[in-house]
């Protein structure tokens, strides 16, 4: 079984950092300091930190305390959706530990998130959650009484990948639009056999709900383990993205930055991970798209 890593421990107080022979590791996490200590035969001599440093610094401390405090299983990212659109407008500063935003998906998030109050899990935008009891069984490792803890965490009813834009600017309008067409031949002209205006409709309404539970469904974003179950330890593996125990059908998503237990990939025409959850849905909305299309095709080509 793998060991788990231990990260950095960041102080929250200013501190100074004593550099000898050996410089740090450029990929190791962020230390705050408030001054840069260079000890050498020389002497000592103290180089204070600018304000604009102190506070990249703070924002880093924030942002790995976040992240290590968060329920979800989830990698490094800005804590808000309003962190996302100040890291996006700091041009002069670029932040390695972070990953590049190459769609510009995350530049709409932090864009329009904020102004819907939209929470953050990794780069999905949360538009519902709510607080669940959950009761665990704990064993105690000297007397091997059993007793129960409850507790609450929070609940994802409604997300949305960070692909939600060419979801809602790409996806619906093609099928909307497509359906349009049919609609004015199948519907409208009131020629059409009565039980092929209602397979058209089922279908049509079908599709547009089996998407809109795909891509605003929980796909099963994990909950952060600190250790793994006891009774089936050696079936988890840790991981270094999320800093957890994952199970071994659970896989960490770099597009979502989540850790999805069942994980299947990541569609950008629903905008969000498959996984778990979401599976039954998406699988649902590959076949109505095949059907609907099809009958599509014949309906507005005049070929019934």
């Amino acid at each position: 079984m793998s060991q788990r890593r231990s990260t950095t421990g960041i102080s929250e107080k200013p501190l100074a950092v004593v550099v000898k022979e050996s410089m740090p590791n450029k990929n190791s996490e962020p230390v705050m300091q408030s001054s840069l200590t260079l000890d050498n035969d020389s002497g000592a001599e103290t180089e204070p930190l600018s304000v604009e440093s102190r506070y990249q610094n703070e924002r880093k401390s924030l942002r790995l305390k976040h992240w290590r405090e968060s329920p979800f299983a989830v990698g490094l990212t800005e804590p808000t959706w309003m962190e996302e659109r100040i890291h996006h407008r700091s041009f002069m500063h670029i932040d390695h530990d972070l990953p590049d935003d190459q769609t510009g998906c995350l530049c709409c998030s932090a864009a329009v998130c904020p102004l819907l109050g939209a929470g953050r899990v990794g780069n999905m935008a949360v538009l519902h959650s709510s607080t669940e009891w959950v009761e665990e069984i704990e064993e105690d490792e000297e007397t091997g009484e059993k007793r129960s803890r409850r507790y609450t965490r929070p609940s994802l009813q409604c997300v949305v990948g960070p692909y939600w834009p060419m979801l809602a600017f790409v996806t619906y309008p093609l099928i909307i639009g497509v359906s349009w067409l049919a609609f004015k031949n199948v519907v409208l002209p009131g020629t059409k056999p009565l039980a092929l205006i209602l397979t058209w409709s089922s279908m049509t309404i079908g599709l547009i709900v089996a998407l809109a539970c795909t891509s605003c469904r929980d796909p099963g974003v994990l909950y952060r383990n600190e250790e793994p179950p006891a009774q089936n330890e050696n079936n988890w593996r840790w991981s270094d993205q999320a800093q957890t125990y994952r199970p071994r059908n659970a896989h960490f998503d770099s597009d979502t930055m989540v850790v999805v237990e069942e994980f299947d990939h990541t569609c950008p025409w629903t905008g969000t991970a498959i996984g778990k959850n979401n599976m039954i849905p998406f699988q649902l909305f590959v076949c109505l798209v095949f059907l609907c299309l099809t009958l599509d095709i014949f309906i507005i080509t005049g070929a019934m």
